[in-house]
């Protein structure tokens, strides 16, 4: 019974995890295919015609034009693993001449998938090509009864299927392999592009799948086609790790247990020389988990002298501009992030892919991204593991002033994606104006004050901070620019949740997210927008919401803050529910932002005057019983990690749930942003650098002594 059971959670499991794959890269008929013979070409140097002829007669495997397989009537699915286990392992190493592949059944047997937060979620696909080399690890986990089996060490895997339940075409086979490929993307960070074949008794396909999501291949005969069978064998098991889809410019030494010691990545420095940086640990800091849509993937380095970085990896959609156009535009900017140097369009997705065979309708789903790698100067770390009331509050004061900074001046940066994430802490013991940095450019966008420039979208940015005026973006009559007014507004709402979440500062404290906070953070704008509303027009009665722990002065700051951010929302929603014109709204919005100045002075003497009110150190209390937040709360993922080892370490202990992204785990938008007819803009180089900054982590230090 007890077994039944535990099969019955397995099922419901996989078909919940099924779901999310679909929800990822779409339904079956929206999914690109293509021929075959596009991998075949990739795949043909790895066995030559004399050699593969040569194998065949050699093999009892392969006899009377068909493999030795069961094919007589009654035959299960489970009979094919172990004769397909055989026929791998048999061509693997005539072929490629080593002993680091290996096909095993793994069936039944649970292989766990790694997720955040951490779940005893696994799967089983039917049989794994097993690998050891410089990307490949022992399992952190595995299964009691076969143990070294995991998706860290595994360079592909084999779905088996009886002919008669194969179908036409692997459409709909997609989503249960995607299940793999998605824990391959996890337990191997470095991955770009990863294939499964799916094979019967009598035929065989390839499932591809990249940043872009999937791509599938039409069927061949195995029997009639034998060195096109072992030539896709050969592929997915490939000793050559860029052709088996993975990064090797980021290596690893594997240490006597079979795990990751140490490693390298290779980059280009800020005069455009190629340069290997030790990693500080030998796993990201940060590892978005999903297949489709940006993969970023953080890593801290350390250069020969001694100095961190954080190397941030991702895919930017065809259409966007590069994250890299606007952290160069920011250089020198006090508040924010300085990037050190850069790779841009270092591969791209349809590069990986052969041609759309089947239709418009997939071809609209199919975006184009490309590679690319920013070295940025290392800070502290998140806001969330600030030390003080005023270290909070100082490091939100200078994340604002960066902001203000960023659309100042000749730049017009709008970021679009103010959050908890995405504010750091400065160095310990820095000045004013550099006790907070703004990070993550992904989402930003040049921005000026005619209203058509840029139209509010729901689906940019992360739901629990947007604004009210971005959430309703999806209703017709609030088709607005998103401006800084709106970023302001998330900036309140980032100090809402420092302040109702957290009872204390230090490590030693957990967040309790207040049921305010998670009301703001629903799948659908529309209650998210209505939740925030109402917050907005309720008297703020801090003994409600407030953690005790909060001075008087962050609270007086939270309730001066809130009337600006709702006179604000009240005077855009008058706008556009009232009876103007098109023109006449554009006019009153163009009124508006002209007090830009104004509006920011304003925002920064309310935190000035608390910043002023507020202890160096806070009172010593008695700790605050707190309980950890759980993954109830935030399913998408953990809030971009910081940089600094050392600032890293300190806060290790501290962990919160994390705001997931208005998109899910696609994270922007797949097409390009909206532009006004008369914007013009130009691609980037396709690799560049950019010279120190003079807010790099050493001269912050100097200047903070």
């Amino acid at each position: 019974m007890a077994a039944s059971t535990q099969n019955t959670t397995q099922a419901s499991t996989l078909a919940a995890q099924k779901q999310v794959i679909v929800a990822e890269i779409g339904k079956s008929n929206d999914i690109p295919a293509t021929t075959i013979g596009h991998f075949l070409a990739e795949y043909e140097h790895l066995a030559e015609k004399d050699k593969i002829k040569k194998f065949l007669r050699k093999t009892k495997l392969y006899k009377k034009g068909v493999w030795e397989m069961p094919r007589e009537e009654g035959t299960k699915e489970e009979n094919l693993y172990v004769p397909m286990e055989t026929i791998a392992n048999e061509i693997i190493p005539y072929f490629h001449g080593s002993s680091n592949r290996k096909a095993l059944v793994s069936s039944g047997k649970p292989l766990y998938h790694k997720e955040n937060p951490a779940t005893n979620h696994s799967s089983s696909p039917d049989l794994v090509i097993q690998a050891n080399g410089p990307s490949f690890e022992f399992p952190h986990r595995t299964p009691m009864l076969a143990p070294g089996l995991g998706y860290s060490n595994s360079a592909s895997c084999l779905e088996m299927k009886l002919d008669k339940d194969l179908g036409n075409t692997l459409a709909s086979h997609v989503p249960q392999v995607g299940i793999y490929s998605r824990q391959m993307f996890i337990q191997q960070p470095n991955r770009r592009f990863v294939r499964i074949l799916v094979i019967s008794e009598n035929r065989a396909g390839l499932v591809h799948f990249d940043r872009s999501g999937a791509q599938y291949t039409d069927l061949i005969n195995i029997n009639e086609r034998p060195g096109d069978f072992i030539r896709l064998i050969l592929g997915v098991s490939c000793p050559d790790e860029h052709l088996l889809g993975l990064d090797t410019t980021i290596q690893w030494v594997i240490g006597p247990d079979g795990r990751k010691k140490s490693g390298t990545l290779t980059t280009e420095d800020a005069d455009g020389n190629e340069i290997t940086y030790d990693l500080v640990e030998p796993y990201p800091v940060f590892n978005r988990h999903s297949i489709r849509g940006r993969g970023t993937i953080c890593w801290t380095v350390r250069d020969a002298a001694g100095n961190e970085f954080l190397v941030k990896d991702s895919w930017r959609s065809d259409g966007r501009e590069s994250e890299t156009t606007f952290l160069e535009k920011a250089k020198g900017l006090q508040g924010v992030a300085q990037m050190a140097s850069f790779e841009e369009d270092r591969e791209e997705t349809a590069e990986f892919r052969g041609p759309i065979t089947n239709g418009q309708r997939a071809e609209d789903n199919f975006h184009n991204r490309r590679s690319m790698r920013v070295v940025l100067h290392c800070y502290g770390p998140p806001i969330i593991h600030f030390t003080s009331m005023k270290h909070a509050i100082s490091a939100l004061r200078d994340a604002i002033a960066g902001h203000r900074n960023l659309i100042h001046q000749d730049r017009r940066i709008l970021h679009r994606d103010i959050s908890i994430s995405n504010i750091l802490l400065g160095n310990p013991g820095a000045q004013k104006g550099l006790r907070g940095f703004l990070i993550d450019l992904d989402m930003a966008i040049f921005w000026n004050r005619d209203p058509s420039e840029i139209i509010a979208d729901c689906r940019t940015g992360t739901r629990l901070f947007q604004s009210i005026m971005v959430l309703r973006s999806f209703e017709k009559k609030f088709q607005t620019t998103h401006d800084y007014l709106d970023d302001m507004e998330s900036y309140f709402y980032v100090l809402c949740y420092l302040m109702f979440c957290f009872s204390g500062a230090g490590d030693h404290v957990k967040a309790i997210i207040a049921d305010e906070i998670k009301s703001w953070d629903d799948d659908n704008p529309k209650f998210a927008a209505a939740n925030k509303t109402s917050f907005m027009n309720r008297p703020l009665r801090a003994q409600d919401c407030v953690a005790p722990y909060w001075h008087k002065a962050c609270v007086s700051l939270l309730k001066d803050l809130k009337l600006f951010v709702a006179n604000i929302v009240r005077e855009k929603t008058e706008i556009f529910e009232g009876e103007l014109t098109e023109e006449e709204q554009e006019d009153r919005i163009e009124e508006l932002h002209g007090k830009d100045n104004d509006h920011y002075e304003k925002v920064l003497s309310l935190f000035d005057k608390a910043i002023e009110a507020l202890p160096d150190q806070d009172p010593v209390v008695e700790s605050s019983k707190a309980t950890d937040a759980t993954s109830a709360d935030s399913p998408h993922g953990g809030p971009l990690p910081t940089p600094s080892h050392a600032a890293r370490s300190a806060a290790k202990a501290k962990r919160v749930p994390v705001p997931k992204r208005s998109s899910q785990e696609l994270e922007d938008p797949e097409e390009p942003q909206v532009k006004h007819p008369r914007t013009a803009r130009s691609m980037r180089s396709k690799r560049g650098a950019a010279k120190p900054s003079p807010l790099s982590q050493s001269q912050s230090k100097s200047a903070a002594q």
